[in-house]
């Protein structure tokens, strides 16, 4: 049996915690995988027992986004399959960010493009010392299109221009000054630490903690389902480009790409 992208357990307090688990890549998102979390996301929707969801993984990394293998476009994979990249992970952070359980991601390691966008999308994100962020796909001839609507709610417009146009990674101290990240701690602390905000949020009323999602979104600068699914489309249609074709072929192959010059 083919190991499981991801895996989710739930413990005997109402904690659920889902697992990435293809330390192998750096937890990069392939399709079934993405497919996994958001089946897991929805399920945990209807079980009452469940306060609190916690977003990990296994390995080094938390998520170095997605994986180009899924989304490589050439000959060997299908324009209708390589079109469903941008909707398959539209729907997992839109599932994530709506979610009506309090949310949770332990970050460390490397967390790049869609991995960022996870990690924009829970209400609470903790990230490790050694956490390193990137908004990697203009270098890939590619645009943070589906994650940008939760990364620029989290981060802000003027931040999200830097780090979308420039590509550079950062540290999780930075995460932290343009409120990505809302606590930084070391690496064996991370699951108790987001065991003691799980219990903080156990002790509001379930609804309650519902409604005040429900309620920040609404007070909040608003987007709505023809942003999401136009984000989704501008995804797919550079993916389609000569840019991005040549740029996902010159990371997988390990060389420069063509804009490049030594």
């Amino acid at each position: 049996m083919a190991k499981q992208g991801c895996f989710h357990q739930i413990d005997s307090s109402g904690i659920a915690t889902i697992t990435l688990n293809r330390p192998e890549v750096h937890n990069a998102l392939d399709g079934p995988t993405v497919l996994a979390l958001t089946q897991f996301l929805c399920d945990l929707k209807e079980q009452s027992s469940v306060r609190s969801i916690m977003l990990t993984s296994v390995g080094k990394s938390f998520c170095v986004g997605v994986d180009l293998n899924w989304m490589r476009c050439t000959e060997n994979d299908s324009e209708g399959e390589d079109a469903q990249v941008g909707q398959t992970l539209g729907e997992l952070m839109q599932t994530l960010y709506t979610h009506p359980k309090p949310t949770i991601a332990l970050v460390q390691g490397a967390t790049f493009g869609g991995g960022v966008g996870l990690v924009a999308c829970c209400d609470i994100a903790l990230a490790a010392h050694d956490a390193l962020f990137c908004f990697s796909e203009v270098r890939l001839g590619l645009i943070p299109a589906v994650i940008s609507p939760y990364v620029v709610r989290a981060i802000g417009a003027r931040m999200a221009r830097r780090y979308f146009l420039t590509a550079e990674k950062f540290s999780a101290e930075e995460a932290y000054r343009i409120g990505l990240v809302h606590q930084i701690l070391a690496v064996d602390q991370l699951k108790s630490f987001a065991g003691e905000i799980s219990e903080e949020i156990s002790a509001g009323a379930p609804c309650a903690l519902t409604r005040v999602k429900e309620l920040i979104d609404e007070v909040s600068t608003p987007f709505d389902s023809e942003m999401i699914l136009k984000t989704n489309q501008w995804a797919d249609e550079v993916r389609q480009t000569v840019e991005a074709k040549e740029g996902i072929r010159a990371f997988l192959e390990k060389r420069k790409a063509s804009w490049l010059h030594d």
